[in-house]
């Protein structure tokens, strides 16, 4: 369980275990909720009353973020990466093909992107500092702000000076996935690399906040454990955040395993059902905190959920560096897409269900 929970797993596993359909109505009646009314809306007993959740929900997306839908992008600059993840084609024992763009190569990328309609990038990157330095990051993103109005990045942990020389570049955003908040796993899944330090992993986003990133995007690989202690921890590490980085707002990211070329199946397989509750759940308790839903799921499946939950897609990804601007180069990236509409089938999709596609982001101005 995430250190900064006081209870322990045990504690949280015989709470859920005791919850019924009344006390998770209990929790949908009120206005104000806390930790326990999350328990209480991913407990087995929640299942029964998720027909109830959804209006619920979709009034708390509609009251904070009205009926838009954001659309972003994101770039692959480089998948080589020095880490051991068993779940990830960028694992430094993989035969992907490793690829790291130039800052000409990114510019083509941007431009294709650009060209799309889309003015929100999200920056990613393997864990290899010598090949993708601060410096050279820095670089990277004064030079994507010419092109977007939004930059956010998903790269590997920096510390707080080197988040601080990303933010004054023109950083906007930071996303980083703890992958399991279960200790003991997290380490069988990282047996070397950086990545395999528990803490220090907990501990980057806590560094961007301190570097001044106004927004901090957080959550867990869906597939590893046990999606309701899982849930459990991510809702303790958005409570701790929020009190520590007030300034900054929290987004919550989803992502669910899907096949990769080594073979490495799900540990606890999390279904569509499944996701829905939890992202119901967490949308109902944490009504102003915006939510990330990725080329990962189904176009059904995401057409459904920005009614309710999510307000910010990704759109025409892909994971391959150098993909946009060769699109005759194979997506053999990271993980598997399974919504592979273009952007304007998207925003189509979506105009027919009453929402607004927003492309330019406007907090910096106000």
């Amino acid at each position: 369980m995430l250190p900064y929970l006081k209870k322990t797993e045990e504690q949280i596993s015989a709470y859920l275990a005791g919850v019924n359909v009344d006390m998770v109505k209990s929790s949908l009646r009120k206005e104000r909720r806390d930790f326990q009314d999350l328990l209480n809306l991913i407990s087995p007993a929640a299942k029964q009353t998720v027909e109830q959740m959804r209006p619920i929900a979709a009034a708390y997306r509609k009251m904070h973020f009205g009926k838009t839908v954001r659309l972003y992008t994101p770039l692959y600059i480089s998948n080589k990466c020095i880490n051991s993840c068993a779940y990830c084609d960028f694992n430094v024992k993989s035969r992907t093909p490793r690829k790291t763009l130039t800052l000409d190569e990114i510019i083509e990328e941007a431009k294709a992107i650009k060209a799309l309609g889309i003015d929100s990038l999200l920056l990613v990157a393997g864990e290899d500092p010598k090949s993708m330095p601060v410096e050279f990051l820095e670089q990277v993103v004064k030079e994507m702000k010419k092109y977007f109005s939004y930059l956010s990045i998903e790269i590997f942990p920096l510390d707080t000076a080197g988040y601080k020389r990303l933010f004054d570049a023109g950083v906007d955003g930071l996303t980083l996935y703890q992958e399991t908040y279960n200790q003991k796993l997290y380490k069988e899944l990282h047996p070397s690399g950086p990545k395999s330090d528990y803490m220090s992993r907990i501990d980057a986003i806590s560094r961007g906040g301190k570097a001044g990133i106004r927004t901090l995007g957080i959550g867990f690989l869906l597939g590893l454990y046990d999606w309701r202690m899982e849930s459990a921890s991510l809702a303790a590490h958005a409570i701790w955040l929020r009190k520590h980085f007030w300034k900054s707002k929290i987004q919550f990211s989803f992502p669910r395993l899907t096949p990769i070329s080594t073979g490495f199946q799900a540990i606890a397989p999390v279904s569509e059902e499944n996701l829905e509750q939890m992202m119901l759940a967490f949308r109902i308790v944490f009504p102003e905190m915006d939510m990330t839903i990725s080329t990962r799921e189904s176009a059904d499946f995401r057409n459904k959920i920005v009614m309710t939950c999510a307000g910010n897609i990704s759109a025409a990804s892909k994971v391959t560096p150098g993909g946009y601007a060769n699109t005759e180069e194979e997506d053999v990236g990271q993980f598997m897409l399974t919504d592979i509409r273009s952007v304007e089938e998207i925003k189509n999709d979506l105009k027919g269900k009453g929402l607004e596609t927003v492309s330019k982001y406007w907090d910096r101005c106000i």
